[in-house]
């Protein structure tokens, strides 16, 4: 813990499973990028964002065999947080000749000890109505103590 009362956490994305590339059914694969906000109103407040990937897309299938996007390893925030942490991550399915797709908004606020918070994220580890399995698509991340 910090003189300031925080603890200084790292939040990493660690994978997405696309379950609608939502494209029609003759195209196979849907072309993909994710911004990542996370912030704390924690020591005047600091919001960190992310486009993942950096540059470019990802081209994902929605066949079972081929709609997870394993081993991403992206650090998305980093910083000291005492009590609160709000992670939002919005998935785009880029379109050439029309709008872009909109995946379902994840958005995720933690309050209370950062500390009681620190574990991983992912489907089915809370049940049925599990934030990170989103109706198109899902994700594992973990926030750890540094």
């Amino acid at each position: 813990m910090s003189e300031t009362g925080g603890s200084k956490i790292r939040v990493t994305l660690r994978w997405l499973q696309i379950l609608d590339k939502m494209e029609p059914f003759f195209k196979e694969k849907g072309e993909f990028a994710f911004l990542a906000k996370v912030s704390t109103d924690n020591h005047g407040g600091q919001v960190q964002e992310t486009r993942i990937p950096r540059k470019g897309h990802y081209s994902v299938s929605d066949h079972p065999r081929w709609n997870r996007l394993n081993d991403l390893d992206k650090v998305i925030f980093e910083g000291e947080v005492t009590d609160h942490l709000k992670v939002e991550i919005q998935g785009t399915e880029l379109d050439w000749l029309s709008a872009n797709d909109l995946l379902e908004l994840y958005s995720r606020t933690f309050e209370g000890p950062i500390a009681d918070h620190i574990a991983q994220f992912e489907p089915g580890d809370e049940g049925s109505e599990d934030p990170e399995n989103l109706s198109n698509w899902r994700l594992g991340y973990e926030i750890e103590a540094l």
